[in-house]
């Protein structure tokens, strides 16, 4: 059985292939064709899924949709009338913005209609094909990603985004093939919603500004004043859900603000960049922040509750929120956390293809539904030296590449490191990285400004070994996809002044016997040159660019960016012949 699942007309499009209930290929469209959180139609990923199985898209048997437009067509004209007032805003907007911004909004519904023969058309050549185009409900397809990619039979289902037709958050029990809805949030009251129009009121942009605002966060007092006050727009409520009071939000009718006047009265006025915040801002982002954890957990615990369940899956945007992700151990019952690692809206491909394959036809899950997060395109030895003799650049060919690394990183050099299949999801998981060392102090500030050009208060992750995880934090659960923060222990801080924050915590990823093999061979070379089995990891791209795919991508961002060595594939790059000769 072969399942094309894809998204778009929102944002971060992807596709994703399941061959017998396995996933096999995933990728986002943004990697493809270079341009950040892309939304639209994801023509070159799916392509990339045909051709790394050989298939046709006349051997697909069927097409899942992220989406199902009939519920959101149903709840319209209820909201219009609930919120009348705000009708000629809306209006005015939907004139003011071009038709591709505007497929974020309503009229991305219609174009849905038409995308099976979208579909066809890029194929031409092709016979007609034979598959069947399905719509999917949004949050069970979060749901699916979810409980589906984990290894548990049972368990309590989490999502939580912006919005997904008109559910923002859903409570449900995976049980088998089944789902079982439990409860729900509706529009208007949407967390993810909430968390982004604050991060927009302390001058973020709209899609990243969310993960900024998170390690914004650090900074300020959660137990403030500004906690006090924000606690008053959110209720919790009896079913596991909450409300916002609305009178302080306006993202549900105008894209141009978050927030209304009576926000600001009660916590400043907007800005208009994101810098520069005084003591009371950094407490609105902690106060923020703060109210995400509370909801989390009140949800969390509620599910429990209900369904006595040893096991937790988390899918959604909001699902990405690491900081908050790492209170659930310690602050809920569950024994188990499974936490998809393309947890955003590009995760959907693949649970729409799930939930089709598992939920309608009813059929057997895989012994193993997606072993790990490298689905996307790998490079052979051959593609990456064409890449690097195409620069220009010198290189030298060695299969012992991670004892150089090892090296360079104890010098307090900078290295690309090019390995395997590209990740699927937000985060660099060690085959599309920048590595550093983390005992030198300065060197957070050198990546922030001399390689990533990105703002200086951002902190960046950890990869550890997984046995050695409980030597220098306070947790020992694995977290394979860096999608939890723990806390460096006090006594260890000193020796880890690059990925300690200014809250002493850090965002991890622990890496153990057979989850990336070139990965822990590195960190145990690095362990035996410093003593430390711990790395700085953070994406491998510059500001404002998706992380890298092909090694054209590596070789080129290598080129802009202050990074001192390239480890693609098999070869060492430098940026001179000197640098190149210090390998001995």
């Amino acid at each position: 059985m072969n399942i094309l699942g894809f998204n778009c007309f929102g944002h971060d499009s992807a596709a994703a292939l399941i061959i017998d209930g396995e996933v096999v290929f995933a990728v986002e469209e943004e990697r493809l064709n270079r341009k950040k959180h892309f939304g639209g139609i994801p023509v070159q990923s799916i392509k990339a899924c045909l051709d790394f199985s050989g298939l046709k898209l006349s051997e697909i048997d069927h097409v899942t949709f992220f989406w199902k437009p009939s519920i959101s067509y149903l709840h319209v004209p209820v909201f219009l009338i609930k919120y009348f007032d705000k009708v000629p805003t809306l209006m005015k907007e939907s004139r003011e913005f071009t038709v591709e911004e505007n497929l974020g909004m309503l009229r991305y519904l219609s174009k849905m209609k038409s995308l099976p023969e979208t579909l066809i058309n890029l194929f031409p050549e092709e016979k007609q094909p034979k598959f069947k185009f399905h719509l999917s409900e949004h949050h069970l397809c979060h749901a699916a990603s979810a409980l589906y990619c984990s290894p548990f039979d049972e368990a309590a289902i989490l999502t939580i985004d912006g919005a997904g037709e008109w559910t923002t958050s859903l409570l449900a029990h995976g049980k088998g093939n089944i789902i079982k809805k439990i409860s729900k949030v509706e529009t208007p009251y949407s967390l993810g919603a909430f968390y982004q129009a604050v991060s927009r009121h302390l001058g973020f942009k709209l899609i990243s500004g969310p993960g900024k605002l998170m390690g914004l966060s650090s900074y300020g007092d959660k137990n403030s004043a500004e906690y006090d006050k924000m606690k008053k727009i959110v209720t919790l409520t009896n079913d596991g859900g909450f409300k916002l009071d609305m009178s302080y939000m306006s993202y549900h009718y105008t894209r141009k603000t978050g927030v209304t006047p009576k926000f600001e009265k009660f916590f400043g006025p907007s800005k208009s960049e994101g810098k520069d915040w005084s003591e009371h801002e950094m407490n609105v982002a902690a106060a923020a922040q703060h109210i995400v954890e509370d909801v989390i957990i009140h949800m969390a615990n509620h599910l429990h509750k209900i369904t006595k369940s040893e096991n937790l899956c988390i899918a959604g945007g909001v699902g990405l929120n690491s900081v908050a992700n790492g209170l659930l151990p310690a602050h809920t019952p569950f024994k188990e956390i499974y936490i998809q690692p393309a947890a955003g809206d590009s995760g959907t491909a693949v649970g729409s293809a799930l939930f089709y394959h598992h939920c309608h036809l009813g059929l057997k899950r895989a012994s193993v539904v997606m072993k790990d997060a490298f689905l996307g395109p790998g490079y052979n030895d051959d593609e990456c030296l064409k890449a690097v003799k195409e620069s220009g650049l010198p290189y030298i060919y060695t299969e012992e590449y991670y004892s150089f690394a090892a090296k360079m990183l104890d010098k307090g050099k900078i290295i690309g490191w090019f390995q395997g299949k590209m990740e699927f999801g937000p985060r660099a998981l060690g085959n599309r990285s920048i590595l550093a060392n983390p005992c030198i102090a300065e060197m957070k500030d050198v990546l922030n400004a001399r390689v990533k050009f990105r703002e200086g208060f951002r902190p960046f992750a950890a990869i550890i070994l997984e046995e050695s995880c409980g030597d220098y934090f306070d947790s020992t659960y694995p977290n394979p996809y860096m999608l939890m923060v723990y806390y460096v222990k006090p006594e260890r801080r000193s020796e880890l002044p690059s990925i300690t924050h200014v809250d002493g915590s850090v965002r991890i990823q622990t890496v153990n016997e057979t989850e990336n093999l070139p990965m822990r061979k590195l960190l145990q070379a690095f362990q035996k040159e410093s003593g430390v089995p711990i790395l700085i990891n953070t994406s491998f791209n510059i500001k404002g660019e998706p992380i890298v795919c092909t090694p054209f991508d590596a070789v080129d961002s290598f080129k802009r960016a202050d990074i001192d060595y390239l480890i693609i594939g098999n070869y060492i790059v430098a940026k001179s012949n000197e640098e190149l000769e210090i390998r001995n």
